[in-house]
């Protein structure tokens, strides 16, 4: 197992963040073709994130549960578009 470095540490924690953020946005949003967006935006950096941090579990994880939020908020959006 390799440590973390801050850049990863970083990473990962902004994943996790972002994909939050995305999902209470799209649960309070007026548009929900911005909660898709939103949602889309979080899980390429989730993405990016869980690429970077790939070789600790733990930050593998944060990315995870970013990228996790992140299909909450587009499948909210969707959801609100459909119906």
């Amino acid at each position: 197992m390799q440590h973390s470095t801050t850049l990863t540490k970083t990473a990962c924690f902004s994943a996790l963040i972002i994909g939050v953020l995305s999902a209470a946005f799209a649960f309070t949003t007026k548009n929900p073709a911005n909660a898709v967006t939103a949602g889309a935006v979080a899980a390429i950096v989730g993405l990016i994130s869980l690429f970077i941090g790939r070789k600790n579990i733990d930050d593998m994880q944060l990315a995870a549960a970013g990228i996790f939020m992140a299909v909450v908020a587009c499948l909210v959006g969707l959801w609100q578009i459909y119906n």
